[in-house]
């Protein structure tokens, strides 16, 4: 069987999972949950960490019990059977492969913006080819590009939050909740898709030193370091300029700061700062993205060949077809009909990892010394997250949860056939072989 090394530290694994949630999208998202809920957007931003801990924590009970290559592919396969495994591992991979076509075109349009004379399409592609290479030499070498892009990322934010902090008005926090309740649960269900990468480091359970401890310190530490800057910047934000000003604008921090300091140098860092975030955030979209697609293959879920190891310990062959499928998607989905149906997906992804994480905690209530969380009122933490799951869905669009339920009748189609297949020719339903266990696990 291929093994991966096991060499990323918790210094790299919480780097990949803040890179995964800090991204792009608190430059634009601030301005929108600003309109949804004005002044209070600064809570709407607790509410959405606090949704995404319920998820994040049942991820953390399954990594600990279950440290292994391909995340809720792995873990809904082995506590609910392979068919929730097929869902969670296909449904997850068609989510991340729209999310970073968007993001790396995301990029091509800041630098388009830039030189003129670029086409947003080529240099996306061209982005993802870049991004691809670096994966291709190992996870070490890609959580260390990771580490120093988050870390001028996060820099920029701080700038930006105590520069604004300076510049601040009490007099733009009122009315604190200008559309009431209502508008301010309307942004927490915005601002939670600012959160949605917090399971990235779960992709890599093979390659993290002591996983069981580490992935769950990485997903609950990456969660709230991203709240705690989020509330900076929104407050700051805020404060420096009236909400209405950048509900509809689509790059609010760097609006803000130029209306504070009217300097456009200062606007045009915070504009590099948005194009180093879609840099992180698709670099660990295709780390995790291949694992998937390596964990799937090694089980026979998609095609074996897929799980060739380089000499780099990377899984070469996963990097460039993951790679190839995403600059594929570049170029042929429309965007404007569909990137919402990612939300879905990964919506959907979290809802089987709860369900997964529930059944877990139930299986387990007697031996409770194996699990992460011991107590006996666990299994409410998955409930809740399952819950609050089908609630931020019931806020997407009529057409992103529709496309999204055909995607899962597909995907069940094809995997009764394969199912069908394996059974006539006399093979094994699953691969699937249990990892030694080892003393660091």
């Amino acid at each position: 069987m291929q093994r991966l090394k096991r060499n990323v530290t918790f210094r790299q694994a919480l780097s990949i999972n803040i890179s995964a949630i800090i991204g792009a999208g608190i430059f634009t998202v601030s301005g929108v949950a600003a309109g949804l809920a004005g002044p209070s957007s600064i809570i709407s931003i607790l509410i959405g960490a606090i949704i995404a801990i319920f998820t994040g924590m049942s991820f953390a009970e399954l990594a600990h019990m279950y440290a292994r290559e391909g995340g809720n592919y792995e873990y809904s396969r082995e506590v609910m059977g392979s068919y929730a495994g097929y869902i969670a591992g296909f449904i997850w991979i068609i989510a991340t492969i729209i999310s970073g076509a968007a993001v790396a075109l995301s990029f091509g349009g800041y630098f388009e913006s830039i030189i003129k004379f670029a086409n947003a399409e080529v240099v996306a592609a061209l982005l993802i080819i870049i991004l691809s290479i670096i994966n291709y030499f190992g996870v070490k070498h890609s959580a260390r590009f990771s580490s120093i892009l988050i870390a001028i990322n996060i820099a920029i934010l701080l700038i930006f939050g105590f520069i604004g902090l300076f510049f601040i008005k009490m007099s733009n926090f009122k009315p604190f909740f200008p559309h009431g309740i209502t508008g301010m649960l309307a942004a927490s269900s915005f601002i939670f898709f600012a959160y949605t990468g917090f399971a990235r480091v779960t992709m890599l359970g093979e390659e993290i030193e002591e996983p069981r401890k580490t992935i769950p310190r990485a997903i609950i530490l990456s969660i709230a370091i991203s709240a705690a800057i989020y509330m900076l910047v929104m407050t700051a934000l805020i404060g420096i300029v009236p909400y209405a000003n950048i509900a509809n604008s689509e790059s609010p921090l760097a609006y803000g700061i130029y209306y504070a300091t009217k300097s456009p140098l200062a606007s045009y860092i915070i504009a590099i700062g948005a194009m180093i975030a879609t840099i992180n955030v698709d670099l660990t979209m295709i780390l995790g993205l291949s694992r998937v697609v390596f964990a799937m293959s090694r089980d026979k879920d998609l095609p074996k060949s897929l799980a060739k190891i380089n000499k780099y310990g990377a899984p070469s062959r996963a990097i460039v077809f993951s790679s190839l499928v995403m600059i594929l998607a570049i170029f042929t989905i429309d965007f404007k009909n569909i990137i919402a149906f990612s939300n879905a997906a990964a919506l959907t992804s979290y809802a089987i990892a709860n369900l997964a994480a529930l059944k877990l905690s139930l299986l387990n209530k007697n031996k409770k010394e194996k699990m992460l969380f011991k107590s006996s009122y666990f299994f409410i933490i998955p409930i809740l997250g399952f819950l609050l799951t089908l609630t931020m869905l019931s806020f997407l669009t009529r057409f992103s949860i529709m496309l999204d339920f055909w995607v899962l009748i597909i995907i069940t189609i094809y995997y009764v056939f394969v199912r069908a297949e394996r059974e006539r020719h006399g093979l094994p339903l699953t691969m699937y072989k249990k990892l030694p266990k080892k003393k660091n696990w």
